[in-house]
């Protein structure tokens, strides 16, 4: 069954990113502790491989973007506009990122630090959103949690089963909040020196931070999944 699970989760290409970012995250972890530098090229080396593999993601994010629209679905006003917002942040990452990466490889003559800057002041910026809009959710979730299951109280032989898919809905959204927050932490450090406390994390901690955030984002799927 795991190995199923396993093969699964390797023929797709957002499980196979996780994976590789996990190996990435604790690579760095292992190198920063250990101070030995194959660790370190071991997790550089994947975390280019990553880039790489994100020049296919522009169309994706523009299908998902475009299927979301102006968040309809959402339960309230407030998760509407932060999810608009963090669909474009998203769109836009990932051509400055593109065109950073390029630069970096010399098929473009640009000076790469400003584009790496621009995209990671989109994923920064990006998360700041998703854990405004994760906050929101809980609280709904937490205030009123009949209302965001209304088709399925009219019977009211169904209001435990709302009620234990609701707690685990509030899990859910407390981990993803929680893998927000330690990506966001990574985020600021990439920032410039003199912004917060960009540049200040060790790379033990850059790597700590990063594998807490995938370990915790596979068990939010799993989560998830079974709340429905």
């Amino acid at each position: 069954m795991e190995c199923k699970r396993l093969l699964k989760m390797l023929e797709s290409h957002s499980e196979r990113d996780k994976l590789l970012r996990f190996l990435c995250y604790t690579s760095q972890l292992i190198g920063g502790v250990t101070k030995q530098k194959k660790y370190s090229k071991f997790s550089h080396h994947l975390s280019e491989c990553r880039t790489t593999l994100r020049l296919l993601d522009d169309v994706p994010m523009l299908m998902y973007s475009l299927s979301y629209g102006l968040g309809k679905k959402e339960p309230d006003t407030y998760m509407q506009v932060c999810g608009v917002i963090v669909n474009i942040l998203d769109q836009l990452y990932y051509p400055l990122e593109h065109v950073a990466w390029a630069a970096d490889k010399g098929i473009l003559s640009q000076n790469s630090e400003k584009w790496w800057l621009a995209s990671n002041v989109c994923w920064a910026l990006s998360l700041y959103f998703n854990i405004a809009r994760s906050l929101r959710y809980l609280h709904l979730l937490n205030s009123d949690p009949i209302h965001l299951h209304n088709e399925s109280v009219l019977r009211k032989k169904d209001t435990p089963d709302i009620m234990k898919k609701t707690l685990r809905l509030q899990l859910a959204e407390l981990i993803a909040v929680v893998c927000y927050i330690c990506d966001f932490i990574n985020a600021i450090h990439w920032m410039p020196e003199g912004f917060l406390w960009g540049g200040r994390l060790k790379q033990w901690q850059i790597g700590a931070l990063g594998m807490a955030s995938t370990l915790l984002s596979f068990l939010k799927c799993c989560t998830y999944k079974d709340s429905f």
